[in-house]
C-alpha cells in the first residue's frame, strides 16, 4: 500500500530499488582504508589544540628572530658608524705622520751636522783636558826635580 506523497515526506524505499533522492546519507566506498575513521569528538578538539599550539610556535619563533635581528642590526650598525669614524681618524693621522715624516727626512742632514758638531766639541775637550793633565804631570815632575834648580819655568807647547 502505498501512501500519499505530501510535500515534505520523502517516498518509502524497498530494498530493491536504489535511492536517488538527495536526502539520502552518501554512501562510504566499500575499501575499508578510505573509509572515515570513527574519531571522538575529544581527538578532533585536541589535533585542533595542538595544531594551533604549533601555529603559535612558529609565530613566536618568527618573532623572536625578528627580534633578535632587530637588536643586532642596531648593534651592527653602531659598531658599522664606529669603525667609520675612527677609520676616518685613522687616515687623518695617517697623513699628518707621513707629512712629519717628509719633514724628518728633509732636515735629517741638519741632525748629523749637529751630531758631528758635538762629537767635534767633545773631541776637542778631551784633548784639551788629556793636555792639561800631561802639563800637571810634567809639572809635579819637573816640580820634584825643580828643589835643586828653581827659578827656572819649562814652558810646554
Amino acid at each position: 500500500m502505498a501512501r500519499p506523497t505530501t510535500g515534505t515526506n520523502p517516498p518509502p524505499r524497498t530494498p530493491s530499488s536504489p535511492t536517488t533522492t538527495t536526502t539520502d546519507t552518501k554512501r562510504l566506498p566499500d575499501d575499508p582504508q578510505q573509509q572515515r575513521p570513527g574519531t571522538s569528538g575529544t581527538e578532533a578538539a585536541l589535533k585542533i589544540t595542538r595544531r594551533r599550539a604549533s601555529e603559535k610556535y612558529r609565530q613566536a619563533e618568527r618573532a623572536e628572530r625578528a627580534y633578535r635581528a632587530k637588536k643586532r642590526s642596531a648593534a651592527t650598525r653602531a659598531n658599522y658608524g664606529d669603525a667609520k669614524d675612527h677609520f676616518r681618524q685613522a687616515r687623518e693621522h695617517f697623513g699628518v705622520g707621513v707629512k712629519l715624516l717628509v719633514a724628518v727626512v728633509k732636515g735629517w742632514p741638519y741632525v748629523l751636522r749637529e751630531k758631528r758638531e758635538a762629537r767635534r766639541l767633545k773631541g776637542e775637550e778631551e784633548k784639551r783636558r788629556k793636555v792639561v793633565e800631561m802639563k800637571r804631570r810634567l809639572d809635579e815632575k819637573l816640580g820634584s826635580e825643580g828643589g835643586e834648580g828653581e827659578g827656572e819655568e819649562v814652558k810646554v807647547v
